[in-house]
């Protein structure tokens, strides 16, 4: 199990006005969320292709930190090309190996997301599909880094992809179908999980009907994943699937405790349908709500308020309820 302690992205072109991120504050409370004796995985997102050599250093900075504070480390390494890159394999891999061999060394750093929800193209700050080469930037994002973690011998690193439940049913198949006839052998050998990104109730199903669960969504999705398109990419049920995101926004005092409910039950939908779909991971997304002024009036389907902790560090209820999962279903340190 895992947290982001990022700032979520904006749906979108750009990311709207956030309050920022106080990384000391970020570190004290992702302290206080671990359970001693459970791994807590610290998820770090929207590491950009084109924020260069400035956003590796960054992110360094945030990875010596959880790392020096005994946190196991992931990042997501987002396409995002620089302008005029875009549909340069040969610059893109450079860099997915240069990220490689500048995280690799530190044996906190476990594993890596190579693009991000590239089946979604609607939103160029949240997403990598509206970039050109993109899907090819995936397939070779993933062999090459791979292929730099067995040549320097970093053994503890796994690398995967992120699909976003779901777009459009039609272009999803047609993204899965393209990973089946362009991900070859050494793809799938490269492949360690496949991420799901999974929003009830904020992006799909966009609304909660009467007589739907959060229990009965994540199986959806989760099943037809794994039953109808991975099959397409021609990957096995021997990769896991990981919930990669996963979040429910709160609008108010009010619906903190619905938060927190749903929180609850899809920890334990994931933990009851992990053997049926060979499920291993899960991460919430994410630590702290990026405003203080709601989703409503920031814009819908921001991901603004999904948070664990209201925009000035406040515990939510949610807070108290992720740690009691992951100390109720969270694998053991070790």
């Amino acid at each position: 199990m895992g947290i982001d302690p990022g700032l979520a992205g904006s749906a979108g072109d750009s990311q709207l006005p956030a309050v920022p991120d106080d990384p000391a504050r970020d570190l004290a409370a992702v302290k206080a969320l671990a359970v001693p004796g459970r791994q807590l995985v610290v998820r770090l997102n929207r590491l950009f292709w084109s924020a260069g050599q400035g956003g590796i250093d960054a992110f360094r900075k945030l990875v010596r930190m959880y790392s020096r504070a005994g946190f196991d480390v992931e990042l997501q390494v987002r396409y995002h090309p620089p302008k005029g890159r875009a549909g340069d394999m040969r610059a893109w891999t450079a860099y997915v190996r240069h990220v490689v061999g500048t995280f690799g060394p530190d044996r906190h750093v476990i594993d890596m997301t190579i693009t991000n929800e590239v089946n979604l193209n609607i939103s160029k700050n949240t997403s990598d599909g509206s970039y050109s080469g993109a899907k090819r930037a995936l397939v070779m994002g993933v062999e090459a880094a791979h292929a730099e973690a067995v040549r320097r011998g970093f053994r503890q690193l796994r690398f995967g992809f992120t699909y976003a439940y779901r777009w459009n049913p039609k272009s999803d198949a047609a993204f899965f179908s393209y990973l089946g006839h362009h991900g070859g052998r050494r793809f799938r050998r490269a492949l360690g999980f496949v991420g799901l990104d999974f929003y009830p109730g904020s992006f799909y199903p966009p609304t909660m009907q009467p007589g739907q669960t959060y229990r009965s969504e994540l199986a959806q999705a989760a099943g037809v994943l794994r039953d109808c398109y991975l099959p397409k990419a021609r990957i096995r049920r021997s990769v896991p699937i990981w919930i990669t995101e996963n979040g429910i926004p709160t609008k108010g005092k009010s619906s903190q405790g619905q938060q927190a409910s749903a929180l609850r039950q899809l920890v334990e939908a994931v933990s009851a349908y992990s053997g049926t779909f060979h499920i291993t991971d899960y991460r919430w997304f994410n630590l702290r709500d990026s405003t203080d002024k709601g989703p409503e009036i920031v814009a819908p389907q921001t991901f603004a308020t999904d948070g664990l902790l209201l925009a000035n560090y406040k515990r939510k209820k949610s807070f108290g309820v992720y740690r009691r999962m992951l100390g109720r279903y969270g694998a053991r340190r070790g």
